[in-house]
């Protein structure tokens, strides 16, 4: 084992010579924007910034932290959102942006092996060439890592159960620099890539061997390892598809037929928007935002009719009866436009397979900012937690009408991921109330049985307050596989 080094100064000199001295950088202006990301969270700075671009360097880097007791924060995407980036107790920013390999694609397997870097307008690039799609989340950023929203959970559009969980296998660096490979990429420590040529195995089993790593690696937001290659589900873009709109008055109108549409599997991609988030996306311009929300039904269910590979026009066919019967069994209507966007359809179709090109992200178009509320439930419950939300938006002094909500069925609608978000001015004088009521507003919808399954913000502690045994058996398995607390620390309470 090496000498452990004594100062800052050699500390860098000995990172630079893992990684080159002009991958190492302590200069204040770059520090300063690693220091914070766009969740509004207090900044904290860096000591050094370390852009890696191997899964070599990243060994030999995080070595030398954890014999130093160093922390090390990952970071992958250009912008980050819920302050999962930000240096908790100091030390250094471990930027894998520079790690962008797509070194493969299985259209058969419908997976594509991705570097860390690699991000969703990447992505989306590089699959186009052979006629496959990404499974994306709602309009995610277009500089955002696709692996960093894998692990963050970001449930994709499709609700269909094979396509719930993106994540097949990878290959991890955990905090003592040691390497690691889940499921079928572990049969042999030859490139990923070479895998499936050289042993005949497709990559395509997750689980083993043995225990399911990859479930662990999920939601611990860089606390426990580092992901230097991971194989994520692709799927084949459709022949044909058609987006239709189910509009509804109240939450609760569209909750049977929401369920119904589900439950007869119709459909691939299918969401619910309320009329501020529908206006914040398909708005020309962020001035015309509050008055097209006042145009705009109250809710509307998205739903992409997917023609898929084979027959296109006979399932197109027979997914537009089956929504008509549902339409027309709960006395609702179904159509292509929606009041005041008439093009809407055409242009929700190609949204649906990509990320958000407008140079500010939709949710921030209006005021610059936005804070999410992000929890799973019932569909049944959601309207409840909605109404909730909506009055304590209002004692505390929001204008309600600026609220955005977006519903995402999993698995057909087992359970919905839901998100509660609140625009706001980062810069404004009312950002502290905002502040306080999303703190309050979060803990309120908890107490009433919202599952919160991503500790973001504060929220670590209400979680885990009221786990149980949980948070201990997390604090074990950290300090077994990351025992001096190299990476993240602080993060997620650990």
């Amino acid at each position: 084992m090496s000498t452990p080094v004594t100062t800052l100064s050699t500390m860098i000199d000995a990172i630079a010579g893992v990684v080159g001295k002009e991958n190492v950088t302590t200069d204040v202006e770059t520090l300063k924007k690693y220091s914070r990301d766009t969740s509004l969270m207090a900044p904290r700075m860096p000591d050094m910034t370390v852009w890696v671009k191997n899964t070599s360097q990243v060994q030999g880097v995080i070595k030398i932290a954890n014999q130093n007791n160093y922390p090390v924060v990952p970071r992958s995407s250009g912008t980050g959102t819920y302050g999962t980036g930000i240096p908790e107790e100091g030390g250094m920013i471990l930027d894998f942006s520079r790690m962008k390999r797509i070194p493969r694609t299985d259209t058969r397997n419908r997976w594509v092996l991705i570097e860390p870097g690699v991000t969703f307008g990447e992505l989306r690039d590089d699959l186009s060439k052979n006629g496959m799609q990404a499974l994306n989340p709602l309009l995610p950023r277009r500089d955002k890592s696709v692996i960093t929203s894998v692990l963050e959970r970001e449930p994709v559009l499709t609700a269909k159960t094979e396509c719930d969980e993106p994540l097949r296998t990878m290959e991890i660096v955990w905090g003592t620099g040691e390497l690691f490979r889940s499921g079928a990429m572990a049969v042999d420590a030859m490139p990923a890539e070479e895998i499936p040529d050289k042993t005949k195995s497709d990559l395509c089993s997750v689980g083993g061997p043995g225990i399911d790593w990859w479930r662990l690696m999920t939601g611990c937001q860089g606390s426990f390892g580092v992901i230097t290659i991971m194989n994520v589900k692709i799927f084949h873009k459709p022949l044909m598809q058609k987006v239709v709109f189910l509009p509804f008055n109240t939450l609760e109108d569209a909750v049977m037929p929401f369920y119904t549409i589900q439950r007869r599997e119709i459909g691939h991609e299918c969401f619910i928007l309320n009329s501020y988030n529908l206006a914040a996306i398909m708005a020309e311009t962020e001035s015309e935002i509050p008055e097209l929300a006042r145009k705009l039904p109250p809710y509307s269910i998205v739903l992409n009719l997917w023609g898929g590979q084979f027959f296109p026009e006979d399932r197109i066919a027979y997914e537009e009866k089956a929504v008509k019967e549902i339409a027309d069994q709960y006395k609702c209507s179904v159509t292509q436009e929606v009041k005041a966007i008439p093009e809407a359809s055409e242009r929700f179709q190609s949204m649906l397979t990509g990320p958000w090109e407008g140079d500010v992200y939709w949710k921030e178009r209006q005021l610059g900012g936005c804070l999410d509320i992000v929890f799973e439930s019932g569909m049944d419950k959601i309207p409840g937690y909605w109404n909730l939300f909506q009055q304590l938006a209002g004692e505390c002094g929001l204008v309600t009408s600026t609220l955005g909500m977006y519903i995402q069925p999993r698995q057909r609608a087992r359970v919905c991921h839901v998100e509660f978000n609140i625009p706001c001015d980062p810069n404004g004088a009312g950002i502290d109330t905002v502040k306080a009521f999303h703190k309050k507003a979060s803990e309120t919808v908890m107490n009433a049985g919202a599952f919160f399954y991503r500790p973001y913000y504060d929220w670590a502690d209400m979680i885990y307050s009221r786990s149980g045994y949980t948070f201990e058996t997390i604090k074990k398995l950290k300090k077994i596989i990351d025992p001096n607390r190299t990476l993240n620390p602080g993060r997620i309470g650990l």
